[in-house]
């Protein structure tokens, strides 16, 4: 990827339309058929699905309190993770479930590759369009994250990105009826992961005058998702609650500040106001500056990241999809960007323990080099100073790549 990059950003290589799609095929395909190591999560997608398939809400009881006669649906709901807990997964994520489980694992894989290279084709279409090197859609569509994490695991953020990428494009345009699809497309985005409600006011703000078309848009679609749902929704909520104030993994700014405090849910507040704060920073910055709304995005994506208590890989996604929409990624502080879509991966270490001893325990210092590899690059200088040992050797190696 990273040479890739490089190499058709320096003009020595050619990279096709053709090329960068069949490249990713090729990365996606064996993972594609191959069953989830990483993350079981596709379990309860499926169990879902099945529930819905047979008449019944996946939002009614547990997995475990779950009656049934079908063996297949018996066998899911021993292999779903937490199955003492109501889903937590949001209504269109649910429809997605529905229509995807009688196909199978593979069958529901493919559907969301085949929405993650809906994010490539965008991407290839627009970035030219936006004065931006076309050769950037490597970093998402050859990122071995983005690879993993839907090829592999199969993770439904993977639905939720056209989405929002879709409304990201049309946000930015003027018309009422571009706000009002921009709007609805961001609900559906936001109904299969709730995720992307932390970028909602970046999209308020591109709307500017049209921002009530936009919010229109976006309760019309949030009712129809929400609406067949309801009232047995509410038994999802108290998951996410129980999530939101109990989960953690991979977090060093959070497992800091906890540790010195010892108190979570101070930690966590403290979270949620520094993420507040450099959005809000960045928020300002857009308005005055008119900063891109896909830089502002990006950043959004990169400071939440550092911030959230539960950092899985898969949340790196978003950050992956706004990164070719940045800039020269390896021009200034955007490495750091790019970085925290890799470091996230190390999160894995801790699946070596559980898998030969059955130990769920992390580490120390898988944590923080997650947070501090991304942060060195972040306020490190452009380039080595020149009075450093092997500055020159050093700056050779990186120009020939």
């Amino acid at each position: 990827m990273y040479a890739g990059y490089r190499l058709a950003g320096a003009g020595r290589a050619s990279l096709t339309v053709g090329t960068v799609v069949v490249v990713a095929l090729l990365l996606r395909g064996p993972f594609l058929f191959s069953p989830p190591f990483l993350s079981d999560d596709i379990h309860r997608y499926l169990f879902d699905g099945m529930v819905q398939q047979a008449g019944d809400s996946p939002y009614a009881v547990s997995p475990e309190a779950y009656e049934t006669t079908d063996p297949i649906v018996s066998d899911l709901a021993t292999k779903v993770n937490h199955p003492s807990l109501v889903t937590l997964y949001p209504p269109a994520a649910q429809l997605f479930f529905k229509l995807a489980a009688p196909l199978g694992m593979t069958g529901m894989k493919a559907l969301l590759v085949l929405a993650d290279m809906a994010v490539v084709g965008l991407l290839l279409l627009y970035l030219p369009r936006m004065g931006l090197p076309r050769h950037g859609v490597i970093l998402y569509a050859w990122n071995p994250m983005v690879v993993w994490e839907i090829a592999w695991s199969g993770h439904t953020d993977a639905l939720a990105l056209p989405f929002l990428l879709a409304a990201g494009l049309l946000v930015v345009r003027k018309g009422r009826r571009e706000a009002i699809m921009a709007g609805a497309l961001f609900a559906v985005a936001l109904w299969v992961k709730l995720i992307p409600v932390i970028f909602g006011p970046f999209f308020l703000l591109a709307s500017r005058r049209r921002a009530g078309w936009f919010a229109a848009g976006g309760a019309v679609a949030s009712t129809l998702l929400v609406g067949p749902y309801l009232p047995q929704m509410g038994n999802g909520v108290e998951t996410l609650v129980l999530y939101g104030t109990t989960w953690e993994f991979s977090g060093f700014l959070f497992r800091t500040i906890r540790d010195l405090t010892g108190m979570n849910l101070v930690a966590r507040l403290v979270m949620a106001l520094l993420f507040c704060g450099g959005a809000g920073a960045l928020l300002w910055r857009q308005w005055r500056t008119k900063m891109s709304h896909f830089h502002a995005l990006g950043w959004a994506a990169f400071f939440w990241l550092l911030a959230t208590p539960t950092l899985h890989p898969w949340y790196g996604l978003y950050l992956a999809m706004f990164l070719p929409l940045m800039g020269d990624t390896f021009n200034g502080k955007l490495l750091a960007p790019f970085l925290l879509t890799l470091t996230p991966l190390l999160g894995y270490v801790v699946l070596i323990d559980f898998f030969a001893h059955g130990v769920w325990l992390e580490g120390t210092w898988t944590p923080f080099w997650v947070f501090a590899i991304p942060l060195m690059a972040l306020f490190c200088p452009k380039e080595p100073p020149a009075a450093l040992p092997g500055a020159k050797l050093l700056k050779s190696l990186t120009n020939r790549f």
